[in-house]
């Protein structure tokens, strides 16, 4: 009977990338010490040689890489193989550095969005090209890693374990690594071999998720007013969240409708969350405008403004989200600064919910009923049953008119 051999596909990636080096260079598995042996095979000749490195995976990369050094020895006629091997003995070449990551990269991203479960290119710049820079300066440092998993953990090394932007982060280059060697002809090395789970990691056993604290009207108004005018994108979205009681992800899927009826425009949010709980719905969205400590109501005019196309939100589209994407831009601000104080001082915690916290406290305050206020915020319905009570349309709107009516008569 014949031989019946299981060939495992680094073995012939290995081949493959050997004989592609030079026409007659081929490597096999030696049959009596298990090592990895070259074999040059010429008109004239032939000639074998056994590398101290057995015939394993992990081996592959470095054989690769000595053998590069031997072939650039060998190929000056000076020597013969044992002694090229020799001289490249002491100081085989990184393979790292052979490796052509930027064109791989452009490659990827061809595949991505013309190919398989194509991508829009906005997706690219936003999810996987930060990644993918990072990555590969990494890469062509002058201390680079030197296998999949040094990459992953350097790349991700400032994200909280656990955390979506982690989880993010691990899945694209887990992709690109994996196109790199099934597509790019990259050595069987690179190929991810460790648990995806491990490197994003779970968060600690007493990790809490800490509660954003509502902030009133005048601390809202107080950092719109003192970031500086070239954040007017910033403002817009902080306007829009503390206005309408936006999650921040809402930003992305807000538009104006025309009643067919009354012929007035209004909010509308498309956005849908999905939980273990069920699925929140699209729905109306109703403005609470804010007031200030003298009882001036802000008069912000945003869905005129939004009509007019006068709004420009940021970018939200990055890889940590919405949330975090806002989120960055504000940590980094002076105005967002002086108020994490302010709320630290009285023991509380402060983040992009507090914004939606403030419109639910404000509409509590100006009589709203529980449950006009939780469909009105988009609660998912399992939530709204069980903790507000339930409102048609008709008296939701009424809810938002009457407080918006109560507040004109205090003008």
């Amino acid at each position: 009977m014949p031989l019946i051999t299981n060939t495992e596909d680094w073995e012939k990636v290995f081949r493959k990338r050997i004989k592609s080096l030079r026409t007659g260079w081929t490597v096999r598995k030696s049959g009596h010490s298990n090592k990895i042996m070259l074999e040059i095979r010429a008109a004239d000749r032939r000639e074998g040689l056994t590398l101290d490195m057995k015939w394993k995976e992990d081996n592959a990369a470095k054989a690769e890489a000595r053998i590069r050094r031997i072939l650039e020895t060998y190929l000056d006629g000076e020597h013969t193989l044992a002694q090229a091997a020799k001289l490249a003995e002491s100081d085989a070449p990184k393979l790292v550095e052979k490796l052509n990551w930027e064109e791989a990269k452009t490659n990827f991203k061809t595949y991505k969005i013309k190919f398989g479960n194509a991508i829009k290119e906005s997706q690219w710049d936003n999810k996987y090209e930060p990644v993918l820079s990072d990555a590969i300066k990494l890469l062509t440092s002058n201390k680079p890693p030197n296998d999949p998993a040094k990459l992953i953990d350097k790349c991700i090394l400032h994200h909280e374990a656990g955390s979506r932007s982690r989880e993010i982060k691990v899945g694209v280059l887990w992709q690109f690594l994996e196109y790199c060697f099934q597509r790019e002809n990259f050595p069987p090395s690179w190929l991810p071999k460790t648990n995806r789970k491990e490197h994003i990691g779970k968060k600690p056993a007493d990790w809490k998720s800490k509660s954003k604290d509502a902030v009133t009207d005048q601390e809202i108004i107080n950092l719109i007013n003192n970031l500086p005018e070239s954040d007017k994108d910033i403002k817009d979205a902080i306007k829009l969240i503390s206005l309408l009681g936006l999650r921040p992800i809402e930003l992305k899927h807000l538009s104006v409708r025309k009643d067919k009826e009354t012929n007035e425009l209004y909010w509308w949010c498309d956005y849908q969350k999905k939980s273990s709980k069920g699925t929140t719905k699209p729905r109306e969205l109703h403005k609470l405008q804010l007031v200030d400590n003298e009882g001036n109501i802000q008069k912000w005019n945003m869905l005129q403004r939004w009509n007019l196309k006068d709004i420009q939100l940021p970018n939200l589209d990055n890889v940590s989200g919405a949330a975090g994407s806002l989120s960055n831009l504000l940590r980094h601000r002076d105005a967002w600064k002086s108020l994490n104080e302010i709320v630290k001082d009285r023991g509380e915690n402060l983040g992009l919910y507090s914004l939606r916290h403030s419109y639910s406290l404000r509409g509590t305050v100006r009589g709203i009923d529980s449950g006009s206020l939780a469909d009105g915020m988009g609660h998912e319905i399992r939530t709204h049953e069980e903790a507000y009570q339930k409102s048609s349309k008709l008296t939701r709107r009424n809810a938002f008119a009457q407080a918006a009516q109560l507040l004109e008569a205090k003008q």
